[in-house]
């Protein structure tokens, strides 16, 4: 019974081996390549021009921001020096009044903030597109199985990575 047992172990194990036996061979004929999309996208041309554009953008809100806090603060800064003479009535209008302008400033800036994303996102999805176009046709034309973002690869040769082709056929 146990010599019967042992056969069919040995023909099981046989059978998997044989099964899986082509299907290693086939795997090491996989072409793989790797692509860092980040840095792909910030050194094409589109991703630096965006880059500089959202910067100008940030600067220019910003700016527009820092001088309504200015005169936020110094409107302060005079209720302030004022406040000991002020009738409570009165300190409690204007420390109203201050808290709408407070509230006002800050749902500014959150917008401001919201708007500088949105207009990033739009134009990293721009990119992307055409990125992944420009890999899909890389893929095709020197037959890879696979092409990954690196971001999920830890490792991988440099003649795996295919970045510096990826950029330099999108920025012509």
């Amino acid at each position: 019974m146990r010599s019967n047992t042992m056969i069919r172990i040995m023909m099981v194990s046989a059978l998997v081996l044989g099964l899986l036996a082509p299907a290693a061979a086939e795997a090491k004929k996989l072409k793989i390549g790797v692509v860092n999309m980040q840095r792909a996208v910030s050194q094409t041309s589109d991703g630096k021009r965006a880059e500089k554009r959202l910067m100008r953008m940030k600067k220019k809100l910003e700016g527009q921001l820092n001088s309504k806090m200015k005169k936020f603060y110094a409107e302060e800064k005079a209720l302030r020096k004022s406040w000991a003479i002020l009738k409570d009535s009165e300190k409690r209008k204007r420390a109203e009044a201050s808290q709408k302008r407070f509230q006002s400033l800050r749902k500014e800036y959150l917008l401001a903030e919201r708007r500088l994303m949105k207009q990033k996102a739009k134009a990293l999805q721009t990119i992307s597109r055409k990125l992944s176009q420009i890999i899909q046709r890389i893929a095709k034309r020197d037959r890879y199985d696979y092409i990954f973002n690196n971001v999920a690869v830890l490792w991988a040769p440099q003649h795996v990575d295919l970045t510096n082709e990826v950029i330099r056929l999108y920025n012509r």
